[in-house]
């Protein structure tokens, strides 16, 4: 049973690192419908990580206060309305907010997902769990590019977003 938690925590994990490549990959199209300048763009990812790199500590708090299983159902409930309300931007400002909460969002993912192991792994054995669990952020990294071409290539930027939440 552990091991299919460090395999469903991975795809969490992956799920995540999809969802934040989403607006480097997409850029170009999303920038046919909304202007952005190089200045805009880097707000917005700066937008995403600073709320990712507070969020690491508030997401420990908040999964230490709900527990694992809630606190992680929790961040992955709010991490996804944020990718999915990046899809319904009209303009950069929307687009930042929504970036920020991601990060928000995201932000407890790994802390969340080391709890995940320390309850549910002997210490012999959390090592290989956390590698399996960060092998996560390399498939949805590498995930992302070819998935999003294809959407972009039949749909609209928009549709990133809507069909990231079918996964």
């Amino acid at each position: 049973m552990r091991w299919r938690i460090a395999i469903l925590v991975s795809a969490a994990i992956a799920i995540s690192y999809l969802d934040r490549q989403t607006l480097p990959v997409a850029i170009k199209a999303i920038e046919r419908e909304i202007p952005l300048t190089n200045e805009q763009f880097s707000y917005l990812q700066s937008a995403f990580l600073l709320a990712y790199a507070f969020m690491y500590a508030g997401g420990g708090k908040l999964a230490d206060a709900l527990g694992t299983r809630r606190g992680f159902t929790v961040i992955m409930l709010f991490w996804s309305f944020a990718c999915l309300s990046q899809g319904f931007a009209l303009g950069f400002a929307m687009l930042a907010i929504s970036r920020f909460l991601l990060g928000v969002g995201e932000g407890g993912g790994f802390p969340t997902a080391t709890r995940a192991v320390t309850e549910w792994f002997p210490v012999k054995e959390r090592a290989t769990a956390m590698g399996i669990i960060n092998g996560g952020t390399a498939v949805g990294a590498v995930a992302a590019p070819p998935l999003i071409a294809a959407i972009l290539t039949f749909a609209s930027w928009r549709w990133i977003y809507f069909l990231a939440r079918a996964v």
